[in-house]
């Protein structure tokens, strides 16, 4: 089989056969919530860091006993209610973190509904102060006390900067990735990329960098896309869900690029790590790095990166979405629409989802008007 196809078999699986290989090696796999949660920390330890999803969610009745659906995000819901149905108990524990209220209730409802063997959360600052960074690395050195006592191991700082390098590996090879679509015709669909970068938080690194590497020397050898396509940048949260991607692809577009957490911000940015402090370094990188709106001011970074993306990526219009219910989203897009005119792509209004693709037909139809509108 072809690293793409190993690839996006494993984007689509929850979980993959890789982690199964894991497991049967007697492996631990620690589930966590959000990107904000330093997986290096989780590797060194000798565990494998697996990024909780709602892929394999057909609805959330057993997550909504506890979670109304009239006013709570319909992603969290559906990782809760995948818990509730035991597709999770293959995780030797879960780590959660404040990363929305949403989110962070449906991990304390993991740990007291479904008492996981192991459970930690992290409080994750949402300023860069300097009074934040320090904060967190204190939070860090809690995890790492945590996970050394839980998995009988000791997380030493060469351990800790390998893992590191591995990681950025990663990155730096997803990174490679997506350069590829700045071609005219890429070999590629924004729909594969993505459930490529689905596979990135849910194997084994080494793994990742293998089938990665293998990758990129096939690009070079597939036929390139036909046809003239427009090109599309999603911005704003769609997750794992692929439902976006797919209607701009079927409608005649091309998902060149985006700025999503299930996407490009989580591999954008390197981490950069000191030796001599290494929990402090991992603490001034995650906060430092292209954040998400659960941080504060940091909205002109997350633009400053469109703006960029736009021109290298040759742009010809932006998707912005997001879930309903979700208030950090929300007040993203106050911000965005009042500077979108800078943009000079056009830019189309917001696309509110449900994470459970129950409004398929509505999101094809928005998203075929969209693509029309820009035909070239």
């Amino acid at each position: 089989m072809k690293a793409l196809d190993t690839l996006i078999q494993y984007g689509q699986s929850n979980p993959s056969a890789a982690v199964q290989e894991w497991k049967a090696a007697g492996g631990k796999v620690l589930g966590y919530w959000c990107s904000y949660i330093p997986i290096e920390l989780i590797y060194a330890a000798g565990a494998l860091p697996y990024r909780v999803r709602g892929a394999g969610a057909t609805g959330t009745d057993q997550a909504d006993h506890d979670m109304s659906p009239v006013c709570n995000c319909s992603f969290p819901r559906a990782v809760l209610d995948l818990a509730h149905r035991g597709v999770y108990d293959f995780l030797d524990g879960i780590i959660g973190m404040n990363e929305c209220d949403h989110g962070r209730r449906a991990f304390e409802l993991w740990v007291e509904r479904l008492h996981p063997p192991y459970h930690h959360f992290v409080y994750v600052p949402r300023t860069r102060k300097q009074a934040s960074i320090r904060q967190y690395a204190v939070e860090l050195e809690k995890l790492k006390a945590s996970l050394e006592q839980h998995l009988g191991t000791e997380i030493t700082p060469q351990a800790l900067q390998e893992s590191v390098s591995l990681c950025n590996e990663n990155r730096a090879l997803l990174k490679q990735l997506q350069e590829v679509f700045q071609e005219d015709h890429p070999p590629l669909t924004g729909t594969q990329r993505h459930h490529i970068v689905n596979a990135s938080v849910s194997i084994p690194p080494e793994t990742l960098n293998k089938l990665l590497r293998e990758l990129l020397a096939e690009v070079k050898q597939m036929p390139r896309l036909d046809g003239q396509r427009v090109r599309v940048m999603i911005a704003g949260w769609v997750g794992d869900d692929t439902l976006v991607h797919r209607a701009i692809e079927d409608s005649g577009g091309l998902v060149v690029v985006d700025n999503c957490c299930f996407g490009a911000r989580s591999y954008w940015d390197p981490i950069n790590f000191d030796p001599l402090d290494p929990l402090g370094s991992l603490a001034l990188s995650y906060l430092s790095r292209l954040g998400c709106p659960r941080m504060f001011a940091t909205f002109g970074d997350r633009f400053a990166m469109l703006e960029q993306a736009a021109r290298d990526y040759r742009v010809d219009g932006i998707v912005h979405t997001r879930l309903q219910f979700c208030d950090l989203h929300g007040l993203e897009n106050v911000f965005l629409t009042r500077r979108k005119q800078q943009l000079e792509v056009p830019v189309s209004a917001t696309l509110v989802l449900d994470y459970i693709g129950q409004d398929e037909g509505r999101v094809r139809t928005r998203m075929e008007a969209f693509i029309e509108q820009l035909g070239k």
